[in-house]
């Protein structure tokens, strides 16, 4: 449904285009004088504009300036009763989309209308595109430990709501260290519904200033501030019946805070330096590396905000605790970093997924990714490079030994005897509880090569699965 103002000074006109639009689904703005229709621009925000050109106080032509400066996205059909090559050319140049003469064929206009609404849905899905473009195949959630499978069987209870708008679905908020693929994650809950045509944006909070934020977000108006030179339309109108994605919001000012909160609780937003307000139809997702309940403690974060976007809360988990998920994204950024370089087919040996299995990942997927690529770079024959993973840009607690805790290896030797097997064998039992049976991860934690772990579980009995 498009909401079209219609400006003629004939009032049965007027009636009848209201009625036929009506009949479309579309909702009417109608005006009889070039003030009233100027009026309504200030207070409505519309879709498409059908505009008599001569009226009694000031031209259609202004009318449709008017339009373009402050909303150069909107389509606009001009109509007139003293149709000539002069009008028609001028009103062209000033960016009508079409002309028609008095008397109007309603059936001709209804054409028009729809296939003027339908190009404008497509430039503005082409500007989406263009801003917003992402490769399908780098969007794959890969793995299946248990907690991405719980928040995927979490996903696909959301993405069956049945619902009427965006701005009706939950918001989601995603946490989780740095690099482990929260911005994937929000893509995949965005085409896992019914949005999955609609828009996907995202924006970075980390280090941006208040008014940036807020032009991003909201838009601004022409000469709203130095260096507005013309008016631009912010996420909450191009992303309108999609969803934005609002990554590491646990860095975004409190004063900017306050005003997206107030946008979510209105479901309005209104352009800086502007008066009219835009429905704001999105879905919003956002994520953080932070944990947020203990910033609102602190102070640092609004909690009521804080409530307002965890209505779903999903968390990923660290790369290191995933298990043989690990190797399956090995394989992945392989295959995709030989396409990409148009590499010959490349084997990992034992050797060389060992040591990428007995890394921390301390940068988590990314990390791994970036790996992944420079090892296909470097890599000669058929053979992946042997990684330096020990002395690249780890953390340095990341490489150190787990500590044990207090106390944590002393017996009751009162009780009875405590043999050195039994004590081995319960130690490799709790190793492979705690990793998932991941050989890589048990050996790295015991400080074990992984033939030497394997002969000890062979020796006690014991199997990784």
């Amino acid at each position: 449904m498009a909401h079209i103002l219609i400006l003629d000074d004939e009032q049965p006109l007027l009636q009848s285009l209201t009625l036929e639009l009506g009949r479309g689904g579309h909702t009417s703005l109608p005006a009889e004088t070039g003030a009233e229709a100027l009026r309504i621009l200030e207070t409505r925000s519309i879709d498409m504009a059908i505009l008599d050109v001569q009226l009694p106080d000031i031209s259609g032509l202004e009318v449709l300036r008017k339009i373009r400066e402050e909303m150069p996205e909107v389509p606009v059909l001009m109509v007139t009763a003293y149709a000539s090559v002069d009008s028609a050319v001028e009103a062209m140049k000033e960016g009508a989309l079409d002309y028609l003469e008095k008397p109007l064929d309603l059936e001709e206009l209804h054409l028009v209308v729809e296939r003027e609404l339908g190009n404008a849905d497509l430039r503005r899905l082409a500007e989406v595109n263009e801003r917003a473009a992402a490769l399908t195949e780098e969007n794959q959630i890969i793995g299946g430990c248990p907690q991405l499978e719980e928040a995927k069987a979490v996903i696909q209870q959301i993405s069956s709501i049945p619902v009427e708008s965006a701005a009706e679905l939950p918001t989601i908020l995603i946490g989780g260290e740095t690099g482990v693929g929260k911005d994937l994650l929000a893509r995949y809950i965005h085409e896992s519904g019914s949005l999955s045509r609609a828009p996907f944006l995202q924006i970075n909070m980390s280090g941006l200033p208040i008014p940036l934020i807020e032009s991003e977000l909201f838009g601004h108006e022409k000469g709203a501030f130095t260096g507005a030179t013309k008016t631009k339309q912010g996420l909450f109108e191009v992303a309108s019946g999609g969803t934005i994605f609002l990554d590491e919001i646990g860095d975004m000012p409190l004063d900017m805070q306050t005003k997206l909160l107030n946008v979510l609780e209105s479901k309005k937003v209104r352009r800086v330096g502007g008066t009219r307000e835009h429905q704001a139809d999105v879905r919003i997702i956002a994520a953080t590396n932070q944990d947020l309940e203990k910033e609102a403690q602190a102070g640092n974060f609004r909690s009521d905000l804080y409530y307002r976007l965890k209505v779903v809360s999903l968390l990923l988990p660290p790369l290191r605790e995933r298990g043989e998920d690990l190797n399956l994204l090995i394989d992945h950024f392989l295959l995709r970093y030989q396409h990409k370089y148009r590499k010959p087919e490349l084997v990992i040996s034992a050797e060389v997924r060992a040591e990428l299995n007995l890394y921390r990942w301390p940068g988590n997927i990314r990390e791994l990714a970036h790996t992944l690529e420079r090892l296909v770079l470097i890599s000669t024959g058929n053979q992946v490079a042997m990684p330096n993973l020990v002395n690249q840009n780890s953390s340095p607690e990341s490489q150190q030994s787990l500590p044990l805790p207090a106390k944590s290896l002393l017996f009751d030797f009162n009780s009875g005897s405590c043999t050195l097997e039994e004590v081995e064998k319960n130690l490799l039992e709790q190793a492979l509880d705690h990793t998932d049976g991941n050989i890589s991860m048990v050996a790295r934690l015991l400080g074990l090569t992984r033939g030497a772990l394997r002969h000890k579980l062979e020796k006690r009995g014991l199997s990784s699965s």
